[in-house]
């Protein structure tokens, strides 16, 4: 499949530079047909490949040069030009730690952990994990992901390493009733 689209987006996969061509002048021919203008100034070109530094002609759609870029955001992945298909979390790193922050500021007065550690699933964890289901992380991304929430938890329990957050994170399930 080249084509992904999703309401008024759509990303265009051509194996090869002319595969891309083409498909932008499908992409005109349909413009034109429906009467149909595409934004030039929100269109780019991105190339994923052994050759992605390579420099060459550029691209237009509907007369306007395309421009190139080294990273753009599709459904929020965000995609990085480079030799294979890599993605990067940074912006999911900087959304998480935003509100963890306002979250824990606001609950830290709770004086309650469990009540933190809840909040920290319910609100924050879901910007952690935006669009990750729809790609595979690399070991690269899964352990920048992974710290995040280390951290968040060496925060809320007041300690410096994972082992001290597993048996704070059992001895609150074993006193507050929680099945475990």
């Amino acid at each position: 499949m080249n084509v992904f689209l999703y309401t008024d987006d759509i990303l265009l996969l051509p194996h090869s530079l002319n595969g891309m061509r083409h498909m932008l002048q499908v992409c005109e021919r349909f413009a034109t047909d429906l009467d149909f203008k595409f934004n030039s100034n929100k269109s780019v070109v991105l190339r994923i490949g052994c050759r992605y530094n390579v420099s060459f002609e550029p691209l237009q759609l509907a007369r306007e040069k395309l421009k190139f870029v080294v990273s753009l955001k599709y459904l929020g992945i965000c995609v990085k030009a480079f030799s294979y298909f890599k993605f990067s979390v940074e912006h999911l790193k900087i959304k998480f730690y935003h509100v963890f922050n306002c979250v824990y500021s606001r609950c830290k007065c709770a004086n309650s952990e469990m009540t933190t550690v809840e909040l920290l699933k319910s609100y924050c964890l879901p910007f952690l994990l935006y669009g990750c289901d729809a790609v595979t992380l690399s070991d690269a991304n899964a352990r920048v992901l992974d710290r995040c929430l280390d951290r968040a938890m060496y925060r809320i329990f007041g300690v410096c390493d994972k082992d001290n957050v597993f048996y704070g994170v059992m001895f609150l399930l074993l006193t507050s009733g929680w099945p475990v």
